[in-house]
């Protein structure tokens, strides 16, 4: 069995228990604190960064998942998919709409995660593309909902193996110079090779002539 079929089984795991821990953090993290003083959201431009409560859930997404601007726990999973349903409507703006597993560009990277990484499901992004701590940016997605939340000890399963690298794991790196160098040195062969056959069927043609030419010169 190859290795990308180990990974998706693998990267359904990591999401499912990724949004049991973080809901479970979120819910500790209220339950610790004291009654929090919501405030209104300050006036700006860009209103999709309105966080009245602080939970790093945007008031725009939290009223999609929730129906208010400060009622999403952050461990809602609707379809049970293991992607968190604030982090599907930050993808694709629903609660329904990303895959765990929908990889449109075959290198191990899920599209909602690219999505949130790089701006659309076939955009370049890999294991080289990291944040300050040392983790990908698209495996810091799925494990915690943004591109720079992962600090790289995430351990969901505990087995010893931090959460990142098990994500990274799962990734086949791909270059856009390598994709660019290969497919020239393919074009560059097929137009040498047609330059071989093209020069043979002119000397053939010629051959006749050639060869009259010589008798020609070699009777006088």
């Amino acid at each position: 069995m190859s290795s990308r079929s180990h990974g998706a089984p693998r990267l359904i795991r990591i999401l499912t228990g990724v949004a049991l821990a973080v809901g479970v953090a979120f819910v500790s993290a209220n339950a610790g604190a004291a009654a929090p003083r919501y405030e209104p959201c300050p006036a700006q431009s860009d209103v999709s960064s309105c966080d009245s409560d602080g939970d790093s859930i945007p008031d725009t997404v939290e009223r999609v998942v929730s129906g208010t601007a400060t009622g999403a726990s952050g461990r809602e999973d609707t379809d049970g998919d293991g992607v968190p349903d604030w982090t599907e409507v930050l993808a694709c703006g629903t609660v329904r709409c990303a895959s765990s597993t929908k990889d449109s560009v075959g290198d191990g990277i899920p599209d909602f995660a690219r999505i949130l990484t790089c701006g659309s499901a076939t955009c370049y992004t890999d294991n080289a593309d990291i944040n300050g701590n040392g983790v990908p940016r698209w495996a810091s997605v799925v494990i915690c909902g943004t591109t720079e939340c992962a600090t790289g000890h995430e351990d969901y399963d505990g087995d010893g193996i931090s959460d990142a690298v098990e994500l990274a794991a799962c990734v086949t790196p791909r270059s856009n110079l390598a994709e660019t160098g290969r497919f020239l040195a393919i074009w560059l062969l097929v137009a040498i090779a047609c330059g071989l056959v093209v020069t043979g069927a002119v000397l053939l043609r010629k051959r006749p002539l050639f060869a009259a030419a010589t008798r020609s010169f070699g009777a006088s």
